[in-house]
């Protein structure tokens, strides 16, 4: 009798920490995780149909090289890179512009759906900056829109990107030359945007990141969270990020890209309130289900060893 009670402690520990695992390791993954939606080594151009071509990793949204010389490949942090000159990019379509007689105007057809995050996101790459190029948004991400449908480049709006600014600022800005730049458009905030208080160094290799989560925008330089200061908007916009129509490497800027990376941080199937224990905690559990397990085993031995009948 004894022996199958033990028995029947054990399994409903192991049942229980078998069942609560999968919700706490889920729920702890879908918070710290995300979805990488495009990564680009920029290690390699290839021929296409669309012209010259930067891979992404995922095989979704291949870069295109663009410019009357288009960025050229140079040794990088990681193996090869893309340099740009100020006067080239990478373009990555999010939709397709059509608009051929008799559509009196032009119709943008999704390709790229999944670019256009809706909420929280992470924007990292390793640049090489050798000096600023004389222009505000010294671009090494950018998503852009065109409203009311309207193709002209004079009529692009910038709605989420990493960058460094530089230039002349414009009416009511203040910032350091060279600092680094992040900013989202949200469809109930308008556009939203922070500086750091430093610039960024030149002529080493630097990791850049900019990311919107659930406690507003920041931004890292290797690693390391930077102090910022709110230039447009405020730091934690509420509302979705506008949609787009393409992304834009190394626009205006003089600069050596490695390996982006660009991160959905709330895929639709996790939500905000979602419980992450973390996996400390979920050892902790394991732990103490054994332990528990453990001593009940040990009490029961002393027990049948004291009223053990004596010979």
């Amino acid at each position: 009798m004894a022996q199958k009670t033990l028995v029947n402690v054990l399994v409903f520990c192991l049942l229980t920490v078998t069942l609560l695992s999968p919700i706490f390791l889920t729920s702890a993954s879908a918070q710290s995780g995300g979805i990488t939606v495009g990564e680009w080594a920029m290690d390699q151009i290839k021929p296409s149909d669309s012209g010259t071509i930067t891979p992404d990793s995922t095989g979704v949204n291949h870069g295109i090289l663009a410019g009357e010389v288009e960025p050229e490949l140079v040794d990088g942090k990681y193996d090869k890179a893309l340099q740009f000159n100020g006067k080239n990019t990478v373009y990555v379509p999010i939709k397709f512009v059509v608009g051929f007689p008799p559509m009196s105007q032009p119709m943008y057809v999704p390709i790229s759906q999944n670019l256009d995050i809706q909420k929280y996101v992470q924007i990292s790459s390793w640049v090489y900056v050798p000096s600023l190029y004389d222009a505000t948004y010294n671009q090494i991400v950018t998503k852009c829109n065109h409203p009311d449908q309207a193709c002209d480049w004079q009529n692009t709006l910038r709605v989420l990107g990493l960058s460094i600014r530089a230039g002349t600022p414009e009416n009511g800005e203040q910032y350091v030359q060279g600092a680094l730049s992040g900013y989202v458009e949200t469809d109930s905030g308008g556009f939203n945007e922070i500086v750091t208080t430093q610039s960024v160094p030149l002529n080493q290799w630097i990791k850049v990141e900019f990311r919107r989560d659930t406690t507003g925008m920041h931004l890292y330089l290797n690693g390391d969270e930077q102090t910022t200061t709110v230039l447009h908007g405020v730091q934690n916009p509420q509302g979705n990020i506008v949609n787009g129509t393409e992304y834009y490497f190394g626009h205006d800027s003089l600069i050596t890209i490695d390996n982006i990376k660009l991160v959905d941080l709330s895929p639709p199937n996790v939500t905000e309130d979602a419980f992450d224990i973390g996996p400390n905690i979920m050892i902790a559990i394991i732990a103490v289900a054994i332990i528990f397990a453990i001593a009940w085993l040990l009490r029961r031995a002393i027990q049948l060893w004291i009223i053990r009948p004596k010979i």
